[in-house]
C-alpha cells in the first residue's frame, strides 16, 4: 500500500522512542528453571535445522494446550517480562510458539539465550526490548513490523480487497489496566506510538471465507489466524495457530474466556460462526 498519514505518524512516534536515549536491553530471562527446561525440550524435539518453521507451529502450540491464561502484557511493568511456558496471553502465546519453531529450524546451537533473542525479535518493535512502549500489543502493529523484518508473511490482501478503519488506542485508553502505564513518561511515549494507529485501514477476509473452495485448500498447518474484533479501539479478538485434524483445521490459542490455552473442539469455520457477533473478519499470516 502507499505510504499514508498513519504510517508517517507511526514512524514519528517510534522515532521519538529511538532518539530518547533508551538503550537496547539484554535478551529476556526465563520465568523459572522449569520453563527453561521445557523450552529447550520442545526445541530439541522439533529440531530441524534449515527447514521451514511454519509447519511446526501447530504441533508446538498443541504441546502447550492447558497452560493457564496470564495477562502478561497488562502485568508487565517495565517491558522486560520473562519468558514463561506455564502461562500466556494472546500475543505471548504466538510469540513463544513462533520463537521455538524458528529456533528449532535455525542452524547451529540452540541455547536458552538464543530463544530469548528470537522472542524479543518477535515481541518488540524492531526487535528492540527497550521499555514497554516498544512492546507490540495490536495485530496491526505486530504484523506490519514483523513483515518488514522478514519474520512473517501475510496473505490477507492477496485474496481480499476489503478494509475496516479503526483507531487502535485500547491500551492508552485503558491505562489503569496496564501496570507499566502508571509511569506518566511511559504512558506519553506509548500515546505517541498509538497516534500512528488513528484511522488505520485494516485488511481483512470475510468471516465465512475460511470455508471457501478457493481458500480452504491453501490454508496450512501452523498458519497464524488473527480473528478481528468488532470493538473499535483494538483489533484482536483472538490470535492463534491452526492444526489439521480429521474434520478440518482447529484453532489453538490462549483464551482469556477459558482461562487457559485451548484447542477448539470444532473446526475453525464453525468457531468463527459461533462467535460471529464479536468478529468482523480475519487476517491470514504465516511464520517465516
Amino acid at each position: 500500500m502507499k505510504v499514508s498519514v498513519y504510517s508517517k505518524l507511526l514512524a514519528i512516534g517510534v522515532g521519538l522512542l529511538y532518539v530518547s536515549g533508551i538503550q537496547k536491553a539484554e535478551a529476556q530471562t526465563f520465568h523459572c528453571p522449569a520453563d527453561t527446561a521445557k523450552a529447550m525440550e520442545l526445541t530439541r524435539k522439533y529440531y530441524q535445522p534449515g527447514k521451514d518453521p511454519a509447519p511446526l507451529c501447530g504441533d508446538i502450540a498443541a504441546e502447550l494446550v492447558g497452560a493457564v491464561y496470564v495477562p502478561i502484557a497488562k502485568e508487565d511493568s517495565l517491558g522486560e517480562a520473562p519468558i514463561r511456558l506455564d502461562g500466556f496471553d494472546e500475543l505471548a502465546f504466538v510469540n513463544t510458539v513462533g520463537a521455538i519453531a524458528k529456533l528449532a529450524t535455525s542452524p547451529g546451537h540452540a541455547r536458552p539465550k538464543d530463544l530469548g533473542l528470537v522472542i524479543d525479535n518477535l515481541t518488540f518493535r524492531r526487535g528492540e526490548k527497550s521499555g514497554f512502549p516498544m512492546r507490540m500489543n495490536y495485530a496491526a502493529d505486530w504484523i506490519l513490523d514483523n513483515k518488514s523484518r522478514g519474520n512473517v508473511e501475510e496473505f490477507t490482501e492477496d485474496y481480499s480487497n476489503v478494509f475496516k478503519t479503526k483507531s487502535l488506542d485500547y491500551v492508552t485508553r485503558n491505562k489503569g489496566k496496564y501496570a507499566a502505564l502508571k509511569d506518566s513518561a511511559t504512558y506519553e511515549k506509548l500515546r505517541m506510538v498509538e497516534l500512528g494507529y488513528r484511522t488505520f485501514k485494516i485488511p481483512y477476509m470475510k468471516r465465512e471465507s475460511t470455508e471457501w473452495k478457493d481458500i480452504k485448500p491453501l490454508l496450512r498447518d501452523g498458519d497464524i489466524i488473527v480473528l478481528l474484533t468488532n470493538e473499535q479501539d483494538k483489533d484482536i479478538f483472538d490470535i492463534g495457530f491452526i492444526k489439521k485434524r480429521d474434520d478440518g483445521f482447529h484453532y489453538i490459542h490462549a483464551s482469556e474466556k477459558e482461562g487457559k490455552v485451548v484447542e477448539e473442539s470444532e473446526p475453525l469455520g464453525r468457531y468463527i460462526k459461533r462467535n460471529s457477533k464479536y468478529i468482523f473478519g480475519w487476517r491470514w499470516v504465516r511464520l517465516k
